[in-house]
């Protein structure tokens, strides 16, 4: 009798121990994938907005906080397509890995300075032909630089604003462009067009603000 109680004993330990491990083995596989995935950031002041925001409340503070230091911002304010080039220069080689995702986020500008700045027609979208070559030309430089590595571009949202309403056809152009490219090409698209849509999203009428800054982040970290 004293046997089978023994018997009994270490069976239930036992199995105890195996549920133990699993669950034990589980956590410890998904905390290490976690640890292991790391974020790049290029491009403009989308993902570089700590100049219109208090300290602490950037795109690219949020992230390093919420990965524990796994993201590395390279992207730049008022950045065009042509200087994002500089960026990739500066990118790490241990981030050529599988586990590294890049966000792109860039064209704002350069709409902006040819339609605002140039006072360009917004009926006339042959420039964005232009750009969009510019902008394929981009992201084959950062899958020479970076081949092993995921890549995510990033739409342009629509500012509510009465001085860039008049500019929302074009950056409905360049973002239809922009679906149709990545779908033939397979990349990832991060819509923050319908991320960031509400007044308060944006400071000075344009770039992210604090608010905007933690939905961006969130939508980041929920999809990727």
């Amino acid at each position: 009798m004293k046997n089978s109680y023994l018997y009994i004993f270490i069976l239930l330990c036992f199995i105890l121990a195996v549920s133990y491990w699993n669950t034990y083995s589980s956590n410890f596989k998904e905390h290490f994938k976690s640890e292991e995935k790391t974020f790049l950031l290029l491009g403009d002041s989308i993902l570089k907005n700590d100049a219109y925001v208090s300290k602490g409340e950037s795109v690219d503070s949020i992230l390093v906080e919420r990965t524990n230091g796994k993201t590395t911002s390279l992207a730049l304010d008022n950045s065009k397509i042509v200087d994002v080039y500089s960026q990739i220069d500066k990118i790490p080689e241990n981030l050529n890995t599988s586990s590294t995702t890049v966000f792109l986020s860039v064209g704002g500008n350069d709409i902006l300075s040819y339609y605002v700045d140039q006072s360009n027609d917004p009926s006339e979208t042959n420039f964005l032909g232009v750009m969009l070559k510019a902008y394929e030309n981009l992201i084959k430089s950062i899958q020479t630089k970076v081949p092993n590595a995921n890549i995510v571009l990033l739409d342009i949202y629509y500012p509510n604003n009465i001085t860039y309403k008049r500019y929302h056809s074009i950056i409905n152009e360049w973002n239809k462009m922009l679906y149709n490219y990545a779908s033939k090409n397979n990349l990832s698209v991060l819509k923050i067009s319908g991320v960031l849509t509400q007044p308060d999203d944006f400071s000075f009428g344009f770039e992210p603000s604090a608010i905007g800054s933690r939905k961006l982040v969130d939508a980041i970290l929920s999809n990727y």
